[in-house]
Protein backbone atom coordinates (compact mmCIF):
# COMPACT_ATOMS: atom_id res chain seq x y z
CA UNK A 1 0.00 0.00 0.00
CA UNK A 2 2.85 2.55 0.66
CA UNK A 3 4.20 2.31 -2.62
CA UNK A 4 0.74 3.26 -4.42
CA UNK A 5 0.68 6.17 -1.44
CA UNK A 6 3.69 7.31 -2.91
CA UNK A 7 2.62 7.24 -6.60
CA UNK A 8 -0.87 8.28 -6.18
CA UNK A 9 -1.01 10.48 -3.10
CA UNK A 10 -4.79 11.01 -3.67
CA UNK A 11 -5.58 7.74 -2.12
CA UNK A 12 -4.95 7.48 1.64
CA UNK A 13 -5.36 4.50 3.77
CA UNK A 14 -4.98 3.78 7.74
CA UNK A 15 -6.33 1.67 10.01
CA UNK A 16 -7.83 4.05 12.56
CA UNK A 17 -10.83 4.90 11.59
CA UNK A 18 -11.08 7.96 13.37
CA UNK A 19 -8.76 9.43 11.33
CA UNK A 20 -11.05 9.35 8.15
CA UNK A 21 -12.80 12.63 6.69
CA UNK A 22 -16.70 10.51 6.97
CA UNK A 23 -18.98 13.12 5.24
CA UNK A 24 -15.90 14.04 2.40
CA UNK A 25 -14.58 11.39 1.40
CA UNK A 26 -15.52 7.84 -0.65
CA UNK A 27 -14.02 5.05 1.52
CA UNK A 28 -13.37 1.10 1.09
CA UNK A 29 -12.19 -1.30 2.99
CA UNK A 30 -10.03 -4.31 2.89
CA UNK A 31 -9.03 -7.26 5.52
CA UNK A 32 -5.64 -8.46 5.23
CA UNK A 33 -5.06 -12.17 6.37
CA UNK A 34 -3.18 -11.12 9.36
CA UNK A 35 -3.38 -7.64 11.22
CA UNK A 36 -6.68 -5.09 11.51
CA UNK A 37 -8.83 -4.14 8.64
CA UNK A 38 -7.79 -1.05 6.23
CA UNK A 39 -9.54 1.81 5.65
CA UNK A 40 -8.46 3.73 2.02
CA UNK A 41 -10.19 6.28 0.71
CA UNK A 42 -10.21 9.46 -1.90
CA UNK A 43 -11.12 12.94 -0.42
CA UNK A 44 -14.38 14.50 -1.98
CA UNK A 45 -11.80 17.60 -3.29
CA UNK A 46 -10.60 14.51 -6.00
CA UNK A 47 -13.69 12.86 -7.42
CA UNK A 48 -15.80 14.31 -9.90
CA UNK A 49 -18.62 12.45 -9.08
CA UNK A 50 -19.78 8.34 -7.99
CA UNK A 51 -22.40 6.47 -9.63
CA UNK A 52 -23.15 2.97 -8.49
CA UNK A 53 -25.06 -0.34 -10.20
CA UNK A 54 -25.47 -3.50 -8.35
CA UNK A 55 -23.13 -2.87 -5.70
CA UNK A 56 -20.14 -1.59 -8.24
CA UNK A 57 -18.98 1.84 -7.36
CA UNK A 58 -17.58 3.82 -10.16
CA UNK A 59 -15.32 7.09 -9.15
CA UNK A 60 -14.61 9.66 -11.54
CA UNK A 61 -11.36 11.68 -10.85
CA UNK A 62 -11.62 15.38 -10.87
CA UNK A 63 -10.24 16.89 -14.15
CA UNK A 64 -6.78 18.45 -12.23
CA UNK A 65 -6.37 15.82 -10.20
CA UNK A 66 -3.30 13.47 -9.97
CA UNK A 67 -5.99 10.47 -10.60
CA UNK A 68 -6.76 11.35 -14.15
CA UNK A 69 -3.71 11.49 -15.17
CA UNK A 70 -3.65 7.52 -14.48
CA UNK A 71 -7.26 6.85 -14.72
CA UNK A 72 -10.50 7.67 -16.62
CA UNK A 73 -11.90 5.81 -13.58
CA UNK A 74 -11.90 3.65 -10.56
CA UNK A 75 -14.00 0.63 -10.03
CA UNK A 76 -14.57 -0.47 -6.52
CA UNK A 77 -16.38 -4.12 -5.59
CA UNK A 78 -15.83 -3.90 -2.57
CA UNK A 79 -18.09 -5.17 0.00
CA UNK A 80 -18.22 -2.25 2.28
CA UNK A 81 -18.15 1.22 0.28
CA UNK A 82 -18.90 4.61 2.04
CA UNK A 83 -19.74 7.45 0.42
CA UNK A 84 -20.01 11.13 2.37
CA UNK A 85 -22.66 13.48 2.24
CA UNK A 86 -20.43 16.05 0.62
CA UNK A 87 -18.84 13.37 -2.56
CA UNK A 88 -21.03 14.42 -5.57
CA UNK A 89 -22.76 11.97 -7.39
CA UNK A 90 -24.62 10.81 -10.64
Amino acid sequence: MDSLAAKIPEIKFSSDANEIPWDKAVVWTMMPRVGPRVYEWIDAEHIRYVSWSNGIVNIMPEYNSILSSHCQCIVLPSAFIWIGKEVKVS
